[in-house]
Parts: structure tokens; sequence; C-alpha cells
């Protein structure tokens, strides 16, 4: 059984990951968060997101309507930067 729970509706991409992040902050290292997700892509973007955050995606269980995903929270959270066109990821060549 997850430590904490998150509907998270029909919400894709940026708003789904915001809101996982936002409740993952209210977690210990270790306990695990259960997400209801509608959008049948959401298990993408949420691996997408554990990879850079070394967070753990422990389980996909689709069901009639939504996916309920469970994420372990990592010990050492990595902190995942998103550069900017002024950013070192994003200068210019030539």
């Amino acid at each position: 059984m997850a430590h904490a729970m998150l509907d998270a509706g029909a919400e894709n991409c940026g708003r789904l990951i915001r809101l996982v992040a936002e409740a993952m902050t209210q977690l210990a290292p270790g306990q695990t968060l259960a997400v209801r997700a509608y959008d049948p892509s959401s298990h993408i973007d949420l691996a997408a997101w554990c990879r850079m955050t070394g967070h753990e995606l422990r389980s996909i269980t689709p069901d009639a309507n939504h996916l309920e995903l469970v994420i372990q929270k990592a010990t050492e959270v990595q902190e995942v930067s998103h550069g900017t066109r002024a950013g070192q990821q994003h200068t210019r060549q030539g």
C-alpha cells in the first residue's frame, strides 16, 4: 500500500509532472506515491521524470479507464536542470 495517493485526473505532461513533483516533496525517502492518471501516455512522462530525478517507477497497472502508477521516492533526489535559451545547453554555435 502506498504512503500517499494522487488523483491526477486527465492532466498530462508538464502539469502531471508538476503535480507529482509537489506530492513527492511531502514524502520521506523510500516512501511511495500512488498516482491515478487518466491520460493513456502518462506512464511515458512519469517514467522519463523518474529516470531524471532518481525516483523509481515501481509499477504501472492499467484499469478500465485509467492507470495506477506507484513511484518510490529516491533516497538521494537529483536536482534536474532544464536549460533555457540563455543557458549553457542552448548556446548557439557559429
